[in-house]
């Protein structure tokens, strides 16, 4: 089903400045540094702030101050890396979505800005069938392939502007933008960690019960050691792993349908906020629910609950056993249902070497880093 129009124009106006600068097909820019003034009409957005953007070799920069390593970088390849105080997240190709037509379009059109020549090119549009309010991007840009504006609109009104203010072509060193070396880096289990939880060490595997016809089944494996949860998602070639801390998510990588490493995210530990403030008093509407009734799996006996009663476009049921090990999982959407079972359930010390992600998933030149 469709989202609703405007969620999916806040997501794809957010492109001039989640994706690299539009560069025309063929073309390979110059070093260069640009000072940009962004402009932008979404809600929770401020409304106006200037960027610096840098390109040199494959790697284009882009960030609020030439001091500051923390901001997008882009590789011409398809890799788009954010690096700030919240994180660092990882992907490989550009947004795409079904409704939107992303075949550059060049109009012909030339324009003056800061006294350079630009040809006018439309990089993105709404389908036909899209809706009655139509989206769309364009770019400025010059013959060199510097984009001196690019913009936004939803129907005829401008919702996010980059202008450049200021043009320099110059020498740019690789150290000037390329992605500092430490953004793969992952706080370490052993660090911060608060005298060990209650929580029972264990590793439950499970499946998902699919169509027949399926080659090979899809596997969740679940290891739990102390305040730290591993999960991974393997189905066929594609592989979704997550790593928790006390609930809260550290580390989430995804690849693609050929096994390809498509997306990661790191958040460190030290930009949790302080319990005084993110501890709030939970809404007892969406406290899970004990919905009265148990089930045997795996010789073991679980208490079915709702796990989020109060929300309107889904909900989960989950069959967990007394120590709180899920042992049969129910989740419903309006686009999917799903239900995993325990194939088998192992109550063992977990190591944190059984936590940590593979090794591979850190390693620069698997994201095109090196």
């Amino acid at each position: 089903m469709r989202g609703p129009l405007i969620i999916i124009f806040c997501v794809a106006a957010g492109q001039a400045a989640a994706e690299a600068p539009f560069v025309p097909p063929g073309t390979s820019p110059p070093d260069y540094e640009l000072t940009t003034t962004v402009a932008k009409s979404i809600p929770y957005y401020p409304k106006e702030s200037d960027q610096i953007v840098m390109h040199h070799d494959h790697w284009t920069r882009v960030t609020r101050s030439k001091a500051s390593p923390s901001g997008a970088y882009y590789a011409n390849d398809g890799v788009a890396i954010t690096f700030n105080a919240r994180g660092t997240f990882v992907r490989r190709g550009r947004l795409r979505w079904n409704d939107i037509d992303y075949e550059a379009h060049n109009t012909g059109e030339q324009q003056t800005h800061l006294g350079e020549s630009c040809t006018v090119w439309e990089i993105l549009r709404s389908r036909p069938d899209y809706g009655r309010l139509k989206l769309s991007e364009s770019s400025c840009v010059t013959d060199d392939g510097i984009e001196l504006w690019h913009r936004a609109m939803y129907g005829s009104d401008v919702h996010e502007s980059v202008e450049a203010t200021k043009i320099e072509r110059r020498s740019v060193s690789d150290n000037e933008v390329n992605p500092p070396r430490s953004l793969l880096a992952l706080d370490s289990p052993e660090q911060d960690a608060p005298e060990r939880s209650t929580k029972p060490d264990y590793e439950v595997v499970m499946e998902l019960s699919v169509g027949a016809d399926r080659p090979t089944p899809v596997i969740r494996t679940v290891r739990q050691s102390g305040l730290w949860r591993f999960t991974e998602e393997i189905d066929g070639p594609r592989r979704n792993i997550a790593i928790t801390y006390d609930s809260g998510t550290r580390l989430s990588y995804e690849s693609d349908s050929a096994g390809v490493p498509n997306r990661l995210s790191i958040w460190p530990l030290k930009s949790t906020l302080p319990v005084s403030t993110s501890a709030a008093l939970p809404d007892p509407r969406y406290a899970p629910k004990d919905l009265g009734r148990s089930d045997t799996i795996l010789g073991e006996t679980c208490r079915w609950y709702h796990m989020n009663p109060g929300w309107t476009h889904g909900f989960t049921l989950a069959c967990k056993t007394e120590d709180g090990i899920v042992l049969k999982e129910e989740s419903h959407s309006r686009m999917d249902d799903r239900t995993w079972t325990a194939v088998r359930l192992t109550r063992r010390p977990i190591s944190i070497d059984e936590i940590k992600p593979p090794a591979e998933l850190l390693e620069p030149r698997t994201w095109g880093l090196e």
